[in-house]
């Protein structure tokens, strides 16, 4: 579907095309894609490792609620994009029906963790820089009543933009359904005009705390870890989301090429988060350990510093 980029989209807009083009666009998207799979492979298994690590070896804290669900959401996103690119690269015919079911799994996973994302910087900056009103009005359990409310929410905006834009897929149909540009306006202002604002905002506030208390105390790991995670966000994921805008307004952008590569970045954003993870809390110390991927996880999501509610942590707790 439209919110997913879909690779369907593309492919069958693309028999308007003439042959040359076709025969160019194919072997440029064949390369993206045998590229592109390793890649997503990669990132399953680091999400599927954080996953698994964070349901059944590390304790649960406020943020590692969040985290956790970022890592299955992740894990939605790129089993879409490695089905997808097997069964381009192996012309494997498949339902329309099942084609919309997939990319209604794309968006619903990527909208849930850009809202995820948006949660996890907002909440720490109120910890940072509110820890006295934190501490008094958060719920004990808004991590968790936060994760339903945003999952829920990504299902509604996946669900009316696949109802109001459906026509639009069906190459055989040439009934125009104007619900759909109205419905993809809002899934625009919602994502980058409501969640992305508050998520740059928060997270370039911890950035510049980050920077101007370095020489006086190091860092939290946790706020290193927002920080890299919200910057591969927007180098990657954020920036396909541009490019729609732009589509919108100049339709020479709308080549399925380039947006395949654009695919291609919101995967490596997918891929990547996991690996941040580890990068932030690695330690040579950790190396001499029986678990040192779980030591570093441990380092990367549970080292809050010294501001608002102290998690206290050491290397092997549970």
């Amino acid at each position: 579907m439209a919110e997913a980029y879909s690779l369907s989209f593309h492919t069958i807009g693309a028999v308007k095309n003439t042959e040359t083009q076709l025969e160019t666009g194919y072997y440029l998207q064949k390369i993206i894609m045998i590229v592109s799979i390793p890649i997503c492979s990669l990132g399953l298994i680091g999400n599927i490792i954080v996953f698994w690590l964070l349901c059944f070896k590390i304790q649960k804290t406020k943020f590692t609620v969040y985290f956790l669900n970022m890592a299955l959401a992740d894990l939605t996103v790129l089993c879409y994009y490695v089905i997808a690119f097997v069964l381009f690269l192996k012309a494997i015919p498949i339902n329309l029906f099942y084609l919309h079911i997939m990319e209604l799994a794309h968006a619903f996973g990527f909208n849930a963790s850009t809202y995820l994302l948006t949660a996890i910087s907002a909440e720490r900056y109120l910890m940072v820089f509110s820890p006295g009103w934190y501490q008094l009005h958060r719920p004990k359990y808004l991590s968790e009543i936060m994760c339903a409310v945003l999952w829920g929410l990504s299902c509604l905006m996946s669900l009316v933009l696949y109802f109001a834009c459906y026509l639009q897929f069906d190459a055989t149909l040439s009934e125009v359904n104007h619900s759909c540009e109205p419905t993809k306006l809002f899934r625009v202002i919602v994502n980058l005009l409501v969640f992305l604002p508050i998520m740059v905002f928060s997270t370039s506030i911890l950035f510049i705390r980050m920077l101007r208390t370095l020489q006086e105390t190091p860092p939290a790991k946790l706020d290193i870890t927002i920080v890299a995670t919200v910057l591969l966000f927007l180098l990657f994921a954020a920036s396909v989301r541009i490019i729609e805008i732009i589509a919108r307004w100049v339709p020479q952008v709308h080549i399925p090429v380039v947006f395949l590569i654009f695919h291609f970045l919101d995967a490596i954003d997918s891929s990547g988060t996991p690996f941040i993870y580890f990068i932030v809390g690695y330690s040579k110390t950790a190396l001499v350990g029986n678990q040192p991927i779980k030591t570093f996880l441990e380092r990367a999501l549970l080292d809050e510093g010294n501001e608002g509610e102290q998690v206290t942590w050491a290397p092997g707790t549970k």
